[in-house]
């Protein structure tokens, strides 16, 4: 197999204002860890990014929309002014002079929204299933607990082989009553799906349990 040819993909809601404030664990350092674990598996390499939720005007015929992009290494801070900042944190920002809305605020309801549905980012990965040339590793965060049925199903569907999905989320907000059952999360029932209770996610762990299951699956 060659290495070089996996991809990276990340998948991030936009709803909660805390994804696009200092927090170490908002957008800019999520994408950050995708690109350590792109690059373990091949220097320099950049992630493609997936980022879901409601859209800015509020019309969608399916009530959320995804947008995919591509992020590399020496572009992040570049794209992370653009995409992974809003220009009204909240607060007392009401006091200041407004900073000229961002490109993520121009296309989604980023941070004034608290429901992000995962399927439509989903539908969206799994195109990019398509054009890979070796199965990628996912990752998805979640942000509250709809349509988890939905999710297993939609992962089984693509197939056991067709990628290795890490779902992360807060734990609040990720409902993980739903994802022990019968060891879901730790791969049990299916073996290309792990869960992480938390947004703070080892970029190491994860290239770990990927390079792992490659092996297994593709020999």
């Amino acid at each position: 197999m060659n290495s070089d040819a996996a991809r990276v993909v990340l998948v991030l809601p936009t709803g909660r204002s805390i994804y696009f404030g200092p927090d170490e664990y908002a957008i800019t350092w999520q994408v950050r860890q995708a690109l350590r674990v792109a690059g373990g598996i091949s220097p320099g390499a950049g992630v493609d990014v997936v980022l879901y939720g409601e859209p800015a005007d509020g019309r969608s015929t399916d009530g959320d929309i995804a947008v995919r992009m591509r992020v590399e290494p020496e572009s992040l801070e570049e794209w992370a002014g653009e995409w992974a900042t809003i220009s009204d944190a909240g607060g007392l920002s009401f006091l200041e002079d407004r900073r000229p809305a961002t490109r993520v605020e121009g296309v989604f309801a980023a941070g004034r929204s608290s429901i992000s549905r995962p399927l439509v980012a989903l539908r969206e990965v799994v195109a990019t299933l398509r054009e890979a040339p070796e199965p990628p590793l996912v990752l998805f965060q979640l942000d509250n607990q709809l349509q988890e049925e939905e999710m297993v199903l939609a992962i089984r569907e693509a197939g056991p082989d067709a990628a290795f999905w890490q779902l992360f989320g807060r734990r609040h907000s990720m409902g993980d009553s739903f994802w022990i059952q019968e060891g879901l999360y730790r791969g049990r029932v299916l073996p290309n799906l792990a869960v992480h209770f938390g947004v703070d996610w080892s970029h190491r762990a994860v290239a770990r349990r990927f390079s792992r299951w490659r092996k297994k699956a593709l020999g």
